[in-house]
């Protein structure tokens, strides 16, 4: 699954509101998935948030390159 900094963010914030108390969280994810987590689930959500860190950095640290050829036409 691909997932955007928008999913992060939700996680993140998720993450926030468990840690401060509260029993069940939904979150929506960018694909359309809804996933509820429980003051159980909260090792996963760290988990979860470490795996989408690591996708949306390795995307972002693609390099692409252009090679042009040039001659002087002789």
């Amino acid at each position: 699954m691909a997932y955007t900094s928008d999913d992060l963010t939700a996680v993140q914030g998720a993450i926030v509101e468990l840690a401060t108390g509260k029993r069940v969280v939904k979150i929506s994810f960018s694909n359309g998935q809804n996933v509820e987590f429980g003051a159980a689930g909260l090792a996963g959500l760290k988990t979860l948030r470490s795996e989408i860190q690591a996708e949306i950095s390795a995307e972002a640290n693609t390099k692409r390159y252009f090679r042009t050829v040039t001659s002087k036409g002789l």
